[in-house]
């Protein structure tokens, strides 16, 4: 199991604010008008803490996962 950042997007206000703190982890497809969690093989706890921190709608939470990509 392991921890992955995931956005709540009927929360969030679209700031970018975690961009900003963690762009290698967020990011905005102007494609869909969404905000995304890039996909990655471990994300780095203190910039996703400190953008979960800093979200003023609190949509940001880490969630376990499976390895096998199971919820």
């Amino acid at each position: 199991m392991r921890m992955i950042p995931v956005i709540d997007p009927g929360l969030c206000s679209y700031c970018r604010g975690c961009v900003e703190i963690a762009p290698e982890v967020f990011r905005f497809n102007d494609q869909t008008g969404l905000m995304e969690v890039v996909e990655l093989p471990a994300y780095p706890q203190e910039q996703v803490a400190e953008a979960i921190s800093f979200c003023p709608e609190d949509c940001i939470v880490w969630e376990w996962i499976n390895e096998d990509g199971g919820g």
